[in-house]
């Protein structure tokens, strides 16, 4: 989906040729959808924890492109975020911000820039190897746009809390 006309989006502003609603509900569909690990048959949720961190950041104006980086902002508020919605787990530590932060990508919406042809030689490598090695992560474009706008983050954001986190 391309918005048939694009201009710089900046908070809260909408673009007028944008289908606010067709984007949502793609998006939504794929969070819906991406896949979390089971531990002893609870399901971990550091990716939809991740997510609205990363929402956060945006409605926070903690980032002002589409250029995400594991800085200590984003670590703390995963951090809170994860003791909030795991007071219940059967785990005393919680999933580090490196297992979505890196497994994210493989959801298909988030992207994650390397230098070079760069590849980490583990499954999932440490946050430290990100951190050094990873130049920036980003969001598909549409899905970018669409947090813009605070109506639609606030939206996709409840979406992501009633359905993966309740």
């Amino acid at each position: 989906m391309k918005p048939l006309f694009v201009v710089n989006a900046s908070m809260n502003k909408t673009l007028q040729f944008f289908d606010y609603e067709q984007c949502f509900w793609h998006y939504a569909d794929l969070i819906a959808h991406i896949r979390q690990a089971k531990i002893q048959g609870e399901v971990i949720v550091a990716k939809p924890v991740f997510l609205l961190t990363i929402i956060d950041a945006v409605d926070g104006d903690i980032v002002s492109d589409n250029n995400f980086q594991l800085n200590d902002w984003i670590e703390e508020r995963y951090n809170n975020l994860m003791k909030q919605y795991t007071r219940a787990s059967h785990f005393d530590v919680p999933t580090g911000i490196d297992k979505p932060f890196w497994h994210l990508e493989s959801d298909g919406f988030w992207h994650l820039a390397y230098p070079g042809n760069l590849r980490p030689k583990v499954a999932t490598p440490s946050k430290h190897w990100l951190k050094e090695n990873v130049r920036y992560a980003s969001l598909d474009e549409e899905l970018w746009i669409l947090l813009q706008n605070k109506t639609w983050r606030t939206k996709l954001r409840d979406f992501i809390v009633e359905q993966k986190l309740l």
